[in-house]
């Protein structure tokens, strides 16, 4: 099975991944991979953002590049284009390589419609939890200034217009992780898995 698992700015995603971890999947964090495919592209990305995204290593500073394209949507539209292709490719080869030898596998990926990762799994979790709280979890874990987190926020592409969409055929499932016990996220969780690990039998 390929569950993709998604949601806003601050959902819970990583709490909800440690969970599929600990029930057997392999979970695929996009956002690692996209930080491995920015340095492997980072010479485009000099190259389309100037040398101030730049350290004196070499490689790219991701805050200086995150004052950049979470201000403009036309350069966060530029980034994704360097970035996406050979993001998708890589969570295809390895979702494939992992479901050949028979283990489920959890797609961990903010922009998962976005992205068009959606077509390659046979369901999606999608967690949600109300601004306020993902307000203040971005300024505990991200240590950025309240205007920041607004703008992180506001750039996350799945939206209104993206969260309602629905991929033909795959069901998507929702928790709740506004004010939710580790336990009681770990609950919803199990029951969803178990319900998809059943129907799969």
């Amino acid at each position: 099975m390929v569950l993709g698992l998604m949601g806003r700015y601050c959902a819970g995603k990583d709490a909800v991944a440690r969970i599929l971890e600990q029930k057997g999947f392999r979970v695929l964090d996009v956002d690692r991979i996209g930080h491995e495919v920015l340095e492997e592209r980072r010479d485009a990305v000099a190259a389309a953002f100037g040398p101030g995204v730049r350290r004196t290593d070499g490689s790219i500073d991701r805050r200086a590049l995150g004052r950049v394209v979470f201000t403009d949507p036309g350069a966060l539209a530029r980034l994704e284009a360097i970035l996406h292709p050979a993001m998708v490719e890589r969570v295809r080869a390895l979702a494939a390589r992992e479901r050949a030898a028979g283990r489920d596998v959890a797609v961990n990926a903010a922009l998962l419609w976005h992205m068009g990762l959606d077509r390659i799994c046979d369901a999606i979790l999608e967690v949600r939890a109300c601004f306020p709280r993902r307000f203040f979890r971005g300024l505990r874990r991200d240590r950025l200034g309240p205007v920041q987190v607004l703008r992180r926020v506001r750039s996350q592409r799945p939206g209104s217009r993206r969260l309602n969409r629905k991929t033909p055929g795959v069901d998507t499932y929702t928790v709740r992780n506004d004010r939710a016990t580790a336990r009681r996220l770990e609950h919803s969780v199990d029951r969803i898995v178990d319900r998809l690990r059943h129907r799969q039998a």
